[in-house]
């Protein structure tokens, strides 16, 4: 295998210096999960010099996780370890995080006292996996008004391949089962990809990943009438009432999953126009109107 571009000091010191820019490798290089997060947290992208020399890989299916933890601002929050606790419940894989891919890995308490000295500015750490399960991703921690919000955004390597993945819907509902407890979880995307499943990916990457679930928290459950809705719409309400968050699973082929995630969009908008009622439009004290008058006509 040619030269492998990981997240470490370098890189990191690279996207840091630029807003948005393109990383060319040579030819046979190939970047780390952890890195292809990383230049994408930083508005970069990737520019192979030469696709057709890199050498082949161990290939599988690769699982693609964007979850959303929302915690309130408070003196005793401890970050990084929710989204472990997710990893760990899901795949029974422990995660490491660490300023750079192969440096030393951070404990929760001193991972928060970095983000903290950070804000408001975002803080980002590089995560990968301690077990024999690939790992790679990146942990963003960000400063809202009242909160702080922790996005994981990584690939997993699946289990040997498999068409039917009720078992890594089942681990996944257990890690979001998980972490439940607080409300933390806002929102959580996963779909799949066939490619390496050794932590790197090379050029010859064959289609987009196919969505595989969508998760919708508490709060916008709660927001957007979700829970009365789920059922119609295909899922299922999770967690402990009265205040459960809703989950939907795509199932097939990719093809069959792209169906169910197309009708999933058009049914959650259709339920949002639904919920507009026309009396929302008359402004509070003022005349109605529908956008037609302009100009005093």
């Amino acid at each position: 295998m040619g030269d492998v571009i990981r997240a470490d000091a370098a890189l990191l010191a690279e996207v840091q210096a630029g807003d948005g820019a393109t990383l060319h490798t040579v030819s046979g290089a190939v970047v780390s999960w952890a890195a292809l997060h990383l230049l994408a947290a930083h508005g970069f992208r990737w520019a192979p010099e030469d696709p057709s020399t890199v050498e082949p890989g161990p290939t599988g299916l690769r699982l693609h996780v964007d979850l959303t933890i929302e915690h309130a601002a408070h003196a005793g929050l401890v970050l990084a370890a929710t989204p472990a606790r997710f990893i760990e419940r899901s795949f029974g894989t422990e995660l490491a995080f660490s300023l750079a891919e192969g440096s030393s890995a951070l404990a929760p308490a001193r991972l928060t006292a970095m983000a903290e000295r950070r804000s408001p500015r975002n803080a980002s750490f590089v995560v990968t996996g301690t077990g024999s399960r690939a790992v790679g991703g990146v942990l963003t921690v960000q400063r809202g008004p009242r909160s702080v919000v922790e996005t994981l955004r990584c690939m997993v390597a699946l289990p040997e391949p498999t068409d039917d993945l009720r078992a890594v819907r089942d681990g996944l509902e257990a890690g979001l089962q998980s972490v439940m407890l607080g409300r933390h979880p806002q929102s959580a995307q996963f779909s799949t990809s066939r490619g390496r499943v050794d932590g790197v990916v090379d050029t010859a990457i064959a289609g987009p990943p196919a969505p595989l679930g969508l998760f919708s928290g508490a709060r916008e459950t709660r927001t957007r009438g979700l829970a009365d809705a789920a059922e119609a719409l295909g899922g299922h309400t999770i967690g402990v009432s009265p205040s459960p968050g809703v989950v939907f699973w795509f199932d097939g082929t990719e093809r069959d999953r792209w169906s169910d995630a197309a009708a999933l969009a058009s049914g959650l908008r259709d339920l949002q126009a639904d919920a507009v009622h026309p009396e929302d439009l008359r402004e509070r004290g003022g005349l109605r109107h529908d956008g037609t008058r302009t100009g005093g006509q």
